[in-house]
């Protein structure tokens, strides 16, 4: 019974979703060796694989409680690392030649952010054991912004140009992160409101 539980998870879906955790190793090594030629190819990839595990999922029913956890963690894990890889830092990373670099505070930004959720539903989890957490729309929104924002600048360094598309990139990334980050502390402070009284009455 284990093992065809295991195979249930062993989804098209999902395995289109772990060739994206695949690839951040890959384009780390790329940007690393300054080809962003190949960079943009690996994270083109990517950003292929998550519209099609999605789309997969839905048209041959492969959801699974798998993919739901996998899918987001996948996706972050990629940006994540290309955010600390094309961070303009004061002294790391300047060995490698890159025409565009994203803002040390912009980085630590989004890192800061995804924490602080990581953070709040893992103390929710322990105070009152919930564990489902409905992405919002400003959240999708900054999950695209970040996204967006790495290709442009992967792309850029590869054509070893600047363009004003960047700068504005970089704004709406920042809007949005502070937008969806004050909404989701907004939706916190509702929950606990909410699952306060349940637990003082199930626990008189």
């Amino acid at each position: 019974m284990e093992f065809r539980r295991i195979l249930r998870n062993v989804t098209l879906a999902n395995q289109l979703t772990f060739l994206r955790l695949v690839a951040t190793p890959f384009l780390t090594l790329a940007v690393l060796n300054g080809r962003f030629d190949v960079a943009v190819a690996i994270y083109g990839a990517a950003a292929a694989t998550d519209l099609l595990d999605g789309l997969t999922a839905r048209l041959f029913r492969q959801e699974t409680s798998l993919g739901a956890y996998l899918d987001p963690a996948a996706d972050k894990i990629l940006t994540t690392v290309s955010f600390i890889l094309l961070t303009d830092y004061p002294s790391l990373f300047k060995g490698i030649a890159m025409a565009n670099r994203i803002p040390v505070w912009l980085t630590v930004l989004t890192i800061s952010r995804d924490v602080f959720i990581v953070a709040v539903a893992l103390m929710l989890y322990l105070a009152y054991g919930t564990t489902r957490f409905r992405p919002t729309i400003w959240g999708k929104l900054t999950t695209v912004s970040e996204s967006a924002c790495v290709g442009l600048f992967l792309l850029f360094n590869q054509f070893e140009r600047e363009h004003a598309v960047l700068d504005a990139a970089v704004w709406v990334t920042l809007s949005l992160i502070l937008i969806s980050g004050f909404d989701y502390l907004r939706l916190t402070v509702r929950r606990i409101g909410a699952e306060e009284p349940r637990s003082r009455s199930s626990g008189g």
